[in-house]
């Protein structure tokens, strides 16, 4: 009987406020794990504080790595992969893909996956305090504890996300194009900008990819109702 439910909900008709909550919840658990076990692995490696030697070397040269005419541009890039800037343009894109293109269930999708992401971010920083690094001037936007990246979490799960729902409603491959080599240049920039220790970046990226997959497959077969 619930297999025969679960399998209607699958249908045009499917209502978008009927979602797989359980498996959502479960996802955002599952992501958290990952930033907990990542955080967990480079505590136990030492130097939380102070980062980690091949850190501290990849640091310096990434610091060093851009030429100065790209330089301003590394201190835009980031807006493009945090919350604070992503929450209002996620919110009308949503509002969007709602009313205007009639698509609430990809609407809805996008809204869990932003939620959860700017959820997830404070909640490993609150458990996990971490001092920023320290090799040289951080410049941007920057605050409270450095773990994880909220911009690595932001910029893979959100934007990726995104990507997916244009091209699936509109049969757009541009936003791949776009949005993938800004999130690249987005998290560059954190470790450029001395703002992050790269073992911040990449389990913010291993949150946003497991956030990511486990929306896709708590989103998966979700098809729009027909229009009357």
């Amino acid at each position: 009987m619930a297999t025969v439910i679960e399998d209607s909900l699958t249908v045009s008709e499917a209502s978008p406020w009927h979602q797989r909550w359980i498996e959502i919840l479960i996802g955002f658990g599952l992501a958290f794990l990952a930033g907990y076990v990542s955080a967990k692995l480079t505590v136990s490696a030492g130097n939380w504080n102070t980062g980690l030697p091949w850190e501290r070397s990849l640091m310096i040269w990434i610091h060093g790595s851009i030429p100065r005419v790209i330089d301003p541009f590394m201190l835009i890039f980031p807006w493009f992969g945090t919350n604070i800037s992503l929450i209002p343009g996620i919110a009308l894109i949503v509002l969007w893909l709602w009313k205007r293109e009639q698509a609430p269930n990809d609407a809805m999708r996008l809204a869990v996956v932003q939620l959860g992401s700017y959820l997830l971010n404070p909640s490993l920083k609150a458990m996990f305090d971490r001092a920023r690094p320290d090799l040289f001037e951080r410049r941007g936007w920057y605050g409270w504890s450095s773990y994880p990246s909220g911009h690595a979490i932001a910029s893979v799960s959100v934007l990726f996300t995104l990507s997916i729902i244009l091209h699936r409603v509109k049969g757009w491959t541009w936003p791949y194009y776009v949005f993938i080599p800004i999130m690249l240049a987005s998290l560059y920039s954190r470790i450029y900008l001395g703002v992050h220790w790269p073992t911040d970046v990449f389990a913010g990226i291993a949150v946003g990819i497991v956030w990511l997959l486990v929306t896709m497959w708590a989103f998966r077969d979700r098809k729009e109702p027909v229009s009357s």
